[in-house]
């Protein structure tokens, strides 16, 4: 029989256990209400994925430029000198921000001064020997000129279109180039371009013959520097200058120097300065040649080592943007074809 004392004990052993299982309910109880608090709080990296994700969707959602391209393809060296690389229609990664349908001419309607060049010693050589032929320094001959010029070439000449640089904008009708945005000199005296006033496809020849325009600035033979020797240069290039000439005389025609490509191009092995410069050469005496004009554009657009300047392409290395098109159309203002910088002045006073 137990007495007091064991019955005391008892009781206190019973209350320590009671309330030490009140305890731990009650530890069990906070730890299972703050691991639901965790559960159901989002944590930073979530929030930060999310953040990310509707950026991006919003990024998708914006209309991007109407025009894509790829970079420029070197030949097929193995089967001489048939192959033809091809540069597509430039990447036109931030052009000028208003409508499609506004027509805006970043070149200002005021007078504008000549820009400035880094002509090399050979370049400024060879010129010399052409005083005729080569277009020298004018007054500015107003955007009234620029109006009557059609420009005809490959993916750099493409680029006034796409920027929206000259009179109608993204709908001009002074840009003709094939539908592809492209023209390879080799392929140039038989290619079609898009007749832009009634969307046709014709040769050169018969848009020359149709439009018979006032002034046509030729800017072609970038991509045949990395496989056309000298002689199949000059003798595709005069095949158009023929074919023009014989579709309408009174067309007054300018050869325009090929552009310089910038040291970050990808290509430099098939097609950079050293042999752009070799090309412009024989551009200027086929000018000469067949009694036309020759605009060197290319001193305008090199820096003091000979490469096109970074801020001056699109990201490629190659295609312009607006601000090297505006020197390039300011160059053509400020060289203009005798009489024309004249008339602007008359016209002004």
């Amino acid at each position: 029989m137990k007495n007091d004392n064991e019955f005391e004990s008892s009781g206190v052993m019973y209350k320590a256990t009671a309330f030490a299982i009140f305890v731990i309910l009650v530890v069990l109880i906070v730890l299972i209400s703050v691991s639901y608090r965790k559960d159901n709080v989002p944590s930073t990296d979530d929030q930060t994925s999310t953040a990310q994700k509707d950026t991006i969707s919003d990024t998708q959602n914006i209309d991007p430029s109407d025009t894509t391209a790829s970079d420029t393809t070197a030949s097929d060296t193995t089967s001489g000198e048939t192959t033809a690389p091809v540069t597509d229609t430039p990447v036109t990664s931030s052009p000028d921000t208003t409508s499609p349908d506004t027509a805006t001419t970043p070149v200002s309607g005021d007078t504008i001064e000549v820009p400035s060049t880094n002509t090399p010693q050979t370049t400024l050589d060879y010129l010399s020997l052409y005083p005729d032929t080569v277009l020298a320094e004018t007054a500015d001959a107003g955007q009234a000129y620029i109006d009557k010029i059609v420009f005809l070439g490959d993916s750099t000449t493409y680029g006034l279109r796409a920027y929206k640089m000259l009179a109608g904008g993204k709908d001009t009708t002074q840009v003709w180039t094939p539908k592809t945005g492209t023209l390879t000199l080799s392929q140039a005296s038989f290619a079609t371009i898009v007749y832009p006033e009634t969307d046709e496809e014709l040769t050169i020849a018969d848009a020359v013959a149709k439009k018979k325009p006032e002034y046509l600035v030729i800017t072609l033979g970038v991509n045949g520097v990395s496989f056309m020797k000298e002689d199949y240069f000059k003798s595709e290039y005069k095949k158009i200058i023929d074919s023009v000439q014989t579709a309408s005389p009174d067309t007054k025609i300018i050869c325009q120097s090929i552009f310089p490509v910038a040291k970050t191009y990808a290509r430099l092995e098939s097609i950079n300065n050293e042999l752009i410069d070799a090309a412009n050469k024989w551009i200027c005496e086929i000018a000469a040649e067949c009694g036309v004009k020759y605009l060197d554009t290319n001193s305008a657009l090199r820096d003091a080592d000979g490469w096109l300047p970074e801020d001056y392409h699109n990201g490629d290395g190659m295609h312009l943007q607006t601000n090297s098109f505006t020197i390039e159309l300011n160059n053509i203002r400020t060289h203009a074809w005798p009489g024309e910088a004249d008339a602007a002045s008359e016209s002004t006073n």
